[in-house]
């Protein structure tokens, strides 16, 4: 009959327990707690020459010196979890702000807009009608208003006199004729709005903006979201100014 040697065993034991200790992360290893800085405030205090034993000011600026410390390390640890969970915020906030602005973006199809453009789209709304929709940007007064509607080559086809106004902004629709009463085709025509400043006394350029239906919405780059309007292109939620009722 064979027999185990004791020895042998209690020396396989004792190495598996050398190696899970060696196996320590080395933060652990490192670590120096309040059990460890008593320990070594104790061996120190029964070391140290009786005759001249460490003053008060030195004891307590030492602890002071441990509790500071450790209220750093304390506090990196509680700013790296309020990191990180603040991030996670950022993360599903984001989520929740592209979801409300897709749904506010989804209710704006069909609604007409108006958003600041050089350019505005005749529409044709009858068999024989068409109208521009359109508004002049500005606060304050406003004298011997003039808009000049422009085709595609640049030229002046129609000048509309819209007088004076004692506050902006001026809505006014054009009925798409040319100044000789022809009919002019849908599309796109550039406005140049001018106007004297009373104030001053001087003709200076107006702002001008242009209604549009929104005919679609999509998502751009960076989530951003883009309306397509009628006649105008492509327009961001930001570049509404006013929404029709």
């Amino acid at each position: 009959m064979s027999t185990i040697d004791t020895s042998a065993a209690s020396y396989l034991e004792s190495l598996r327990s050398n190696t899970a200790t060696q196996n320590e992360s080395e933060s652990e290893r490192n670590t120096m707690g309040q059990e460890d800085f008593f320990s070594l405030l104790t061996t120190q205090l029964a070391a140290q020459d009786p005759t001249n034993p460490a003053s008060n000011e030195e004891m307590i600026s030492q602890m002071t010196s441990f509790t500071m410390a450790e209220g750093i390390t304390d506090l990196g640890d509680k700013f790296d979890t309020f990191t990180s969970q603040f991030s996670e915020f950022l993360a599903n906030n984001t989520v929740n702000q592209t979801s409300n602005k897709a749904l506010q973006a989804s209710s704006m199809v069909g609604r007409q807009v108006l958003v600041e453009s050089e350019q505005a789209a005749l529409f044709q709304v009858g068999e024989e009608e068409y109208m521009m929709p359109a508004q002049l940007l500005f606060e304050g007064g406003m004298n011997d208003i003039r808009v000049n509607v422009q085709d595609s080559s640049g030229k002046t086809i129609q000048t509309l006199e819209l007088g004076a106004t004692s506050e902006g902004p001026l809505t006014y629709t054009w009925d798409g004729k040319n100044s000789t009463g022809e009919q002019m085709p849908a599309g796109l025509y550039t406005i140049k709005a001018t106007g004297i400043d009373p104030s001053s006394g001087q003709r200076t350029s107006i702002t001008n903006g242009s209604y549009s239906t929104v005919s679609s919405v999509r998502f751009g780059a960076g989530n951003a979201l883009d309306m397509n309007l009628a006649g105008l292109g492509n327009y961001s939620m930001d570049d509404i100014i006013e929404v029709a009722p």
